[in-house]
C-alpha cells in the first residue's frame, strides 16, 4: 500500500506497507529517546546537517525531533532533498511533528518515501 505523488519533476511517495512499518517501529523502539522523525543517512559519524539523506539499505539512521511540521522542510533540504519534494511533505504526512513520527529514506531512483510510524506499536501487535 503505497501513494504516489507527482511533484514537479520529482516523486513523493507515502509508504504504508505494515511490513515498512512494522520495520521502522521496531527501529524507533531500539532508540533510548527517540525523537519524532527518523532519517535514513549515509553516515551516523557527523552532525545530522553534514550528512545526506540515502535509501535504507547499508543507511545509517538517525533520529530527530522537529517542533513543527514546517521544520522538516529546511531539515531535508540541508540533507539533499530537492526543495520541491522537500516543500510537499508538510502537507501530505500528517501529525508529523505532532502524535506520529515519521521516517524519511530517498529510493535508488530519487522518490523521496515518507512512511508513518504507529506511536507505541510494539512488534508483533496489531493496528487498531
Amino acid at each position: 500500500m503505497e501513494l504516489r505523488l507527482s511533484i514537479g519533476d520529482g516523486v513523493l511517495r507515502i509508504n504504508v506497507k505494515p511490513d515498512d512499518r512494522t520495520l521502522w517501529q521496531d527501529t524507533l523502539l531500539t532508540i533510548t529517546e527517540p525523537g519524532n522523525v527518523l532519517l535514513a543517512c549515509e553516515s551516523s559519524s557527523c552532525a545530522l546537517e553534514a550528512t545526506r539523506l540515502t535509501w535504507v539499505v547499508g543507511a545509517a539512521i538517525r533520529d530527530t525531533s522537529i517542533d513543527q511540521a514546517e521544520a522538516i522542510v529546511n531539515l531535508l533540504q540541508s540533507l539533499g532533498v530537492a526543495s520541491n519534494l522537500a516543500e510537499a511533505v508538510p502537507e501530505h504526512c500528517p501529525g508529523l511533528a505532532e502524535e506520529m513520527t515519521w521516517a524519511f529514506y530517498l529510493e535508488r531512483h530519487g522518490w523521496l518515501t515518507a512512511c508513518p510510524v504507529l506511536p507505541s506499536m510494539a512488534s508483533g501487535q496489531s493496528e487498531p
